[in-house]
């Protein structure tokens, strides 16, 4: 299984631009970014998916999420805030998109 941000994030062998980061979370800016305002937030221990996140790691990640959703909301007038399972997550370490359009939120 890939799992892109413990082989290449974390490990240091690939540079991103931080957005956030503590002893247990990095939140930083997408490196291939899907909406124009892109952050993705991880925890910096190994968590395969959201489903095995225990509540302490999850908590501190959505605090994260919070902080960088509001911010982009206040900006560009929404967010989109969206984690995938299973067949739909390619890297296999549990992350969270926050992002935004330069025209706002939309459905």
């Amino acid at each position: 299984m890939s799992d892109w941000y413990c082989d290449e994030l974390l490990s240091g062998r690939t540079t991103v631009e931080k957005v956030f980061e503590d002893d247990g979370v990095v939140a930083f800016w997408h490196t291939r970014p899907y909406y124009a305002h892109h952050v993705v937030v991880t925890p910096r221990r190994h968590v395969d998916s959201l489903l095995d996140c225990d509540a302490g790691t999850l908590a501190s990640i959505f605090e994260v999420v919070r902080a960088v959703a509001g911010q982009l909301a206040a900006d560009y007038g929404g967010a989109h805030i969206v984690t995938n399972l299973g067949k739909y997550q390619e890297s296999k370490h549990f992350h969270v998109h926050v992002g935004a359009d330069d025209e706002g939120a939309t459905a």
